[in-house]
């Protein structure tokens, strides 16, 4: 086949995607594979293989994703029950003081955001803002504290593992984990420090009111119930401690095999404990022993929390999975080396492409992960391509994930459970969040262009 009806095959296969999800409303599981058999068939892959390719890219991809986006939604589930998030909130806004409440939110968001879903966390940290923002006095503008807990929120979850759409990226792309959480950390504090400070900006252009007490929606009732369960929370050393222990175990590993050479049995060791599925692992049985059994749980306790965390990540990890059966029939049949010889053509850099095709899916579809998951098949070719080293990879692999957040609007489920929740009316909420999110990526990809520079000279 030509490499120009390669080319328009992949076009059509990725627009239908679209078409799918976003008019006929298909769930994107079953677009996904729906796309991927007819596109299998059309390159003229022989019938008998179909089956057998979708099912060597289902497993490829899950086999590194699932266990980390499992562990993950345990983590966040365990320290979200134990009233961690409204613990760690607290100290922060206590220890900022009422001036500075906005940047407490963004801080524990920052932080609670990283092992948690973002319409988990957003859901979680709802009621803790909202109530953060009726102590203000005066005349107060409940977007000044919203919009630092969803931009903190989001910006974690598309650039930092163990996040569903920058892990499966990461496996399409063939990139370390580990240096993509080291790498990532760089940009995501940018981003978040100017969706802080942006925030503040747009509170100023855009007025939202506080919802009324009592609001079923937004979540705002504190029962006596609550104010007993915040008695008897852990402290917010040990919030910390199990939501870092993972993340500095996979840092860990990672380092060590850029400082130690092949065969050290400390390498070896690290690199074990700071394997991802490991790293979670560990940290989900510290927060049991921490944040469960110290206090008080018993075995049915803790079953019923670690279960309550999987109906979530049924659906992600479905959805990644099919993504990577998509990424094989574009790879098998040819249409990814299409695509990327394409894109190679126009001269546009690699990282540009990255960020316009991830941002511009976001826009079409809502999905960050969506987004993320169709985008790295398309640009994994021109890593082999370009000779990319490992950093550069890495980095890429990150700026998938940036250019996933820009863009949100109507067709995004976290839009909608940010603005119910906080009652943001919806032509404000696209005046502040979709603005402020999408300045976020712009900024994040500004950081990702620097630092190519330097890695570059790695190459």
């Amino acid at each position: 086949m030509s490499p120009t009806f390669l080319v328009t095959l992949g076009v059509v296969a990725v627009a239908l995607i679209l078409v799918l999800i976003i008019k006929a409303k298909v769930h994107p599981f079953l677009a996904l594979l729906f796309v991927s058999i007819a596109l299998a068939l059309t390159a003229r892959v022989p019938i008998s293989e179909v089956v057998p390719l979708l099912k060597d890219g289902m497993g490829g991809t899950l086999g590194g994703v699932a266990l980390i986006v499992t562990l993950g939604a345990m983590l966040g589930r365990i320290v979200e029950v134990s009233g961690g998030a409204d613990v760690l909130a607290r100290a922060l806004e206590k220890n900022f003081g009422e001036k500075r409440a906005p940047w407490a939110l963004g801080v524990a968001s920052f932080i609670f955001g990283i092992p948690v879903f973002v319409d988990v966390a957003t859901i979680v940290l709802v009621p803790i803002a909202i109530a953060v923002a009726r102590r203000m006095s005066g005349k107060v503008n409940m977007l000044a504290f919203a919009l630092p807990v969803v931009s903190a929120l989001l910006a974690v979850h598309v650039v930092l593992p163990p996040h569903p759409g920058i892990v499966g990226a990461s496996e399409l792309m063939q990139a370390d984990v580990g240096l993509v959480l080291l790498i990532g950390f760089i940009p995501v504090i940018v981003m978040w420090f100017v969706g802080q400070v942006l925030s503040g900006y747009v509170a100023g252009k855009v007025f939202s009111p506080v919802p009324v007490l009592g609001t079923q929606a937004a979540g705002t009732a504190v029962s006596e119930e609550n104010d007993t369960e915040r008695e008897q929370a852990p402290s917010v050393r040990l919030v910390l401690a199990a939501i870092i222990l993972p993340l500095a175990l996979i840092m860990g590993g990672t380092v060590s095999k850029l400082v130690l050479p092949e065969g050290n049995s400390i390498r070896d060791f690290l690199g074990f404990i700071g394997d991802s599925p490991i790293a979670l692992f560990i940290g989900v049985i510290f927060a049991i022993a921490t944040l469960g059994i110290a206090r008080g749980w018993g075995k049915e306790k803790i079953e019923d929390v670690v279960a309550s965390a999987l109906p979530a990540t049924a659906a992600v990890i479905l959805i990644t999975g099919a993504g990577g059966m998509f990424a094989k029939v574009l790879t098998e049949t040819g249409v990814a080396d299409a695509v990327a010889d394409l894109l190679v053509s126009t001269g546009l850099p690699v990282l540009v492409l990255a960020w316009m095709l991830a941002a511009f899916l976001r826009a079409a579809q809502g999905s960050a992960t969506v987004a993320a998951l169709t985008t790295a098949p398309l640009v994994a070719p021109m890593t082999a391509s370009l000779e990319l080293n490992s950093l550069q990879i890495a980095l890429l692999t990150v700026t998938v994930g940036i250019g996933s957040m820009a863009f949100s609007h109507v067709n995004d489920s976290l839009f909608w459970v940010w603005s119910r929740y906080f009652q943001v009316d919806t032509a404000s909420a696209l005046k502040s969040y979709t603005v402020t999110t999408t300045i976020m990526s712009v900024t994040g990809f500004a950081v990702a262009g620097v630092l190519w520079g330097i890695l570059g000279a790695f190459a």
